[in-house]
C-alpha cells in the first residue's frame, strides 16, 4: 500500500549548520557596499530570507545589488568548499523515516543544496527538492512547502515540515501542515508557533505528530 504521508525538511539550520558560514559571507561583502550586518540583525530579521531578498533588503536595487548577490553566492562556495558541519540530529531523524515520503523545502540555491546532499551520500532520501529558483515567493510564504507536498502527491495536512526560524514555522503553519521546530538557529520561545519544539531531532515521534486527522492542537512543547 502506497504511503500517504510525508516529511518535509528544511535544509539549512536543520540538516546542515551552514547559517554561520552563510552570515560570515554577508558580513565579508557587505562594507564594500557600504553596508554591515551584525549577527543579532542577521538571526532576528534575515535568517529566514534567500540571499536576494536579504540584499534587496539592505541595498537599492540596480547594479550594485546584482554584484553583491554575486559575491555573496561565491564567497559562500569557498567557504562551503572548506567543510560544513551537519547536524547529526537531523541526520538521525533523516535515516528513520523509511515508509514516508521525503521532501525537502529551501530558500538556498539548487546547485548548492544538491553538491552538498551528493557530498553527504543522503540525496537519494529525497523524492522531492524545493529551491528558490521553484518559488515566485520564498518563506515565509507557505509556496515551497504547498509545491513540496504536491511533487510529493500529498495533501497538505498528511505532511511533517521540520524546520528551525520562525519565518519557516509560519510558512509550513499556513501551507496547513504540521511543523517540528528545532532550536539550533533560534530561541525556543520564538518557535511557539510550531506543533512540536525540541533540542534535539533524533528522538522526535514523527507520526505522533502527525495525527490521523492532520496537525495536532493544542502545541506540544517538548522542553
Amino acid at each position: 500500500m502506497t504511503n500517504d504521508r510525508g516529511v518535509i525538511f528544511d535544509f539549512d539550520g536543520v540538516l546542515i549548520n551552514s547559517e554561520p558560514l552563510h552570515l560570515r559571507a554577508f558580513q565579508e561583502i557587505l562594507p564594500a557596499y557600504g553596508r554591515t550586518l551584525t549577527e543579532q540583525e542577521y538571526y532576528a530579521h534575515y535568517i529566514v530570507y534567500s540571499d536576494r531578498e536579504v540584499l534587496e533588503r539592505l541595498l537599492p536595487a540596480g547594479e550594485a545589488l546584482e554584484a553583491a548577490l554575486v559575491a555573496k553566492e561565491r564567497r559562500y562556495r569557498e567557504l562551503v568548499d572548506t567543510g560544513v558541519p551537519v547536524f547529526q540530529d537531523g541526520l538521525v531523524l533523516l535515516s528513520q523515516t523509511d515508509g514516508w515520503r521525503v521532501g525537502l523545502a529551501t530558500g538556498s540555491l539548487r546547485p548548492e543544496v544538491e553538491r552538498i546532499l551528493r557530498s553527504l551520500g543522503i540525496r537519494e532520501r529525497f523524492g522531492t527538492i524545493v529551491t528558490r529558483e521553484d518559488c515566485r515567493k520564498g518563506k515565509p510564504d507557505p509556496e515551497p512547502f504547498l509545491l513540496a507536498a504536491h511533487a510529493l502527491g500529498l495533501a497538505p495536512h498528511r505532511c511533517v515540515v521540520i524546520e528551525d526560524t520562525p519565518g519557516g514555522v509560519q510558512a509550513a503553519k499556513a501551507a496547513g501542515m504540521a511543523c517540528v521546530a528545532v532550536t539550533h538557529s533560534c530561541p525556543r520561545d520564538s518557535l511557539v508557533g510550531a506543533d512540536l519544539v525540541v533540542d534535539d531531532l533524533a528522538a522526535v515521534p514523527l507520526a505522533a505528530v502527525l495525527a490521523d486527522g492532520g496537525p495536532r492542537d493544542p502545541i506540544l512543547d517538548a522542553g
